[in-house]
Parts: structure tokens; C-alpha cells; sequence
């Protein structure tokens, strides 16, 4: 079933409004390299610590040892082990065309939504996806002892073995990643990301960066085996211009064992959605993630601090306290925005995996270049629907950008179709 003109048109309305709605409303301008610690404009910085505690063997002074010092963002850091492991939706069952879409790939192995922080490590130790040949670049962002040791080593880190690498480290994702060992400031420590945000590294608070140094899309450099980003500036964080960026260097990710098309996996392009291109509407009124994420807090005593508990802002009433000024019911604008998306990813993916299959039954008949073609437009159109897919939001982060990237999607689809007769 085709997406109806109804829909997108109220996906574009619901966008302007939302531009113009939070121009009344927005933050004051920042200084991006000097954001206080936790982002938002009314979060308070932390105070500087008389000592700082001592570091463990990589250099990483771990959450724990920071919990006397700092016990309202510690206990609620800790608040994070509610968003377990357990209960989580499994993307394979939400999504069964995954399966055709993943063929020969990790993720058709095992795709589960993400817990929260704590759990990074077990996480990844968990994933089905890993084995034997598995290189410890797939760690990064899952330990900050990690970090540490590709900021101490250098790409030699990324080609050691996963499961070498992954005995060493004990701290999940915490502190360090963040604040590296300076609590009062935000520092990103992933290299590979400052270097990917070029001369633009300015243009955005830190207090978002340090969120987009790992929600981002990135690839391992074919001959170092480096995390990379496939971009240097804003202006290449987008599907287009990444995907551009891919076919330049003949990058895959796999080869698709039904069609030998050459695949891309998106990762989660959250920092891309709301900062590359024209960037979403929030970025451009100053809106930081920590602004939605982290809500401000007081303690009993009356000490104001960041709530370190990553939160959906629609749950916590501090944060939809600020916004109630613009929006009469932003929860409700949020569950439209993903429902619109996710409903619409559902009809995509079931046109992909029909095609993906027809060219698995048509492969052997169709001559060099029609194949080469077919290969193509799978290879591009599973990237523009898997960007929108995996982009952690479901559309509410850029409602409008989702859209057309899954109009890009279609529009790849609807030339297969015809390339190979089929009946969109």
C-alpha cells in the first residue's frame, strides 16, 4: 500500500508548526565549547571535585569512585539499570523481512532494541552476532576503557581480537565517556569523531556531541580496521551524502548471499538526523540532547544538579514542563511522527523483501548490466529505508528528513520494480 498524500502532508505541517512554535521558545545561544556539564541551558555545572579520585589501569577513573563525590549524578546514572536487557523488542520478530534484508549478515542472527548503559558490556558480549574472527573495533562505544586504549594506542587497538580485548574491560559505559576524568566539563574522547566533525567541530554544544561520538553512522576502515565516520563536516551527515560517500570508495559492509549485491548496514544515525543537512528544527533553535534527555533535578538539601537517568522526555515531567508552553500535547505530536514512520517503514520493507527475493529468482537470467543495475538499486534502496530504521527516535527526531528518505527508498524501489517487471 502506497503512503497517501494525507499523511505526508500532515507530517509537513506538523514540522513547520513545530519550527514555528519553538521560536518563542527557544533556549538562549550558547558558546558550543564552553556548554555547562549536562547540556541544557538551566542545567547547573558540577562543582569541581577537591581530589580526583584514582584512575584504574587504562586511565579511567570509573563511575563508583566518583559516587561519594557526586551522589545525586551517580544514583541517578545508576537509575539507567532499569532500561535492562529483559523484555526487549526483538527486531526480527517486529520486522520479519529483516531476515530477507540481512541475508549473510550478523544482524540476521540476532537484532534486539538497546538497553540501557549500564549494560553495554553485557550487551555486546551477548550479541549473537560476533565469533571467532570478530576484531575488537566492534567494542568501541561499549567501554570507556576501550576509548582509553585506542586514545593510548592508536589503530593497533581496532585489529586485536574481540574476545582478547573484551576479558580486560569491566566499566560499562559511564563517566569517562563524557567527561573523560573532568566531571565539571563535557569532553569528547572518541578521536575518530572529532576529526569527523572537521571545521564544523564549533557549531555544535559539546553537550550534544558527546551523544553523537557514539550515535552516529560509521564504518571500519577497510586497511586499519579504524572506526570512521563516512563524512568530515555537517553537511555530509546525510543518507545521500553518505551513501554518495560509500559508492566512491566501493565500500560494503557484506555481500548479500540471495542477490551478491554489495550491502551497507546503517548503524544509528541519531546525531546525523538532527544535526547534518539542514538540520532538524530543534537543532536549529539550539536544543541540545542533553535538553530532552537529561532533565535538571534537586535533591532533598536543595543541591541542583543533571539528571544523569537518559530518559524519553514524553516520561519525565521536567522536561515536558518546558515545553508545555508551545505545544498543547507534544507527546501526542510524537507518537503521530512515529507512527507515521514506522507504519510506513512496515509497507517499504515488504516491497523490499519482494524485490530482494525476485532478483534472487531472476540473478542467473539477466545480463551483466541489468544485474549490476538490480544490485545497485538494492544496495540503495535497503540503505535509505535502514538509516530511517535504525535511527533510534522512529522519526521524531526529524520527522520530515524520515519521510523523504524513505521517499528515496521508494523511489529506488519503484525503478527496480520495473527493471525486473515487477508490479509495484
Amino acid at each position: 500500500m502506497k503512503r497517501s498524500t494525507f499523511k505526508t502532508a500532515a507530517v509537513a505541517a506538523g514540522t513547520v508548526a513545530l519550527v514555528a512554535a519553538l521560536a518563542a521558545c527557544a533556549p538562549a545561544a550558547q558558546e558550543p565549547a564552553a556548554a555547562p556539564s549536562g547540556g541544557g541551558s538551566d542545567a547547573p555545572a558540577a562543582a569541581a571535585p577537591a581530589e580526583t579520585p584514582e584512575p584504574d589501569s587504562f586511565g579511567v577513573v570509573v563511575a563508583e569512585s566518583w559516587k561519594d563525590i557526586y551522589p545525586n549524578e551517580y544514583q541517578t546514572y545508576m537509575a539507567n539499570e532499569s532500561n535492562s536487557p529483559q523484555g526487549k523488542q526483538d527486531y526480527l520478530t517486529e520486522y520479519p523481512e529483516l531476515v530477507t534484508m540481512y541475508a549473510g549478515y550478523g544482524f540476521a542472527k540476532g537484532y534486539d532494541e538497546a538497553a540501557g548503559h549500564p549494560y553495554s558490556l553485557q550487551s555486546v558480549a551477548e550479541t549473537p552476532r560476533v565469533n571467532e574472527n570478530t576484531l575488537a573495533n566492534c567494542i568501541t562505544c561499549k567501554t570507556p576503557q576501550y576509548t582509553a586504549m585506542v586514545n593510548s594506542e592508536g589503530d593497533s587497538a581496532y585489529q586485536k581480537p574481540f574476545a582478547e580485548v573484551l576479558m580486560q574491560m569491566t566499566e560499562p559505559i559511564s563517566c569517562y565517556n563524557c567527561h573523560e576524568n573532568d566531571p565539571t566539563k563535557t569532553t569528547v574522547t572518541q578521536k575518530f569523531f572529532v576529526n569527523s566533525m572537521g571545521s564544523d567541530v564549533d557549531k555544535v554544544s559539546t553537550d550534544s556531541q558527546v551523544c553523537g561520538q557514539c550515535h552516529n553512522e560509521y564504518y571500519f576502515a577497510p586497511e586499519t580496521k579504524a572506526t570512521t565516520n563516512p563524512y568530515t563536516g555537517l553537511e555530509g551527515m546525510t543518507a545521500e551524502a553518505i551513501l554518495a560517500y560509500y559508492d566512491e570508495m566501493g565500500f560494503k559492509d557484506w555481500e548479500h548471499t540471495e542477490t551478491g549485491a554489495p550491502m551497507l548496514k546503517a548503524q544509528h544515525p541519531e546525531f546525523e538526523t538532527i544535526y547534518g543537512g539542514a538540520q532538524s528544527s530543534m537543532a536549529k533553535q539550539g536544543y541540545t540532547c542533553a535538553d530532552c534527555h537529561m532533565a535538571p533535578a534537586k535533591a532533598e538539601d536543595g543541591t541542583e544538579y543533571s539528571s544523569h537517568n537518559l530518559v524519553n522526555p514524553t516520561e519525565d515531567p521536567a522536561i515536558m514542563e518546558k515545553c508545555e508552553g508551545c505545544h498543547a500535547d507534544l507527546p501526542g505530536q510524537i507518537v503521530q511522527w512515529q507512527k507515521e514512520t514506522t507504519d510506513r517503514e512496515h509497507e517499504l520493507a515488504a516491497k523490499l523483501d519482494a524485490y530482494i527475493k525476485t532478483l534472487a529468482e531472476q540473478k542467473d537470467s539477466l545480463d551483466e548490466a541489468t544485474l549490476e543495475q538490480a544490485r545497485q538499486i538494492h544496495r540503495h534502496a535497503q540503505f535509505y529505508w535502514d538509516y530511517v530504521m535504525v535511527e533510534n527516535s522512529e522519526g521524531a527526531h526529524n520527522p520530515g528528513l524520515a519521510q523523504e528518505n524513505l521517499d528515496k527508498c521508494e523511489d529506488e524501489l519503484k525503478a527496480g520494480y520495473t527493471l525486473l517487471n515487477m508490479t509495484y
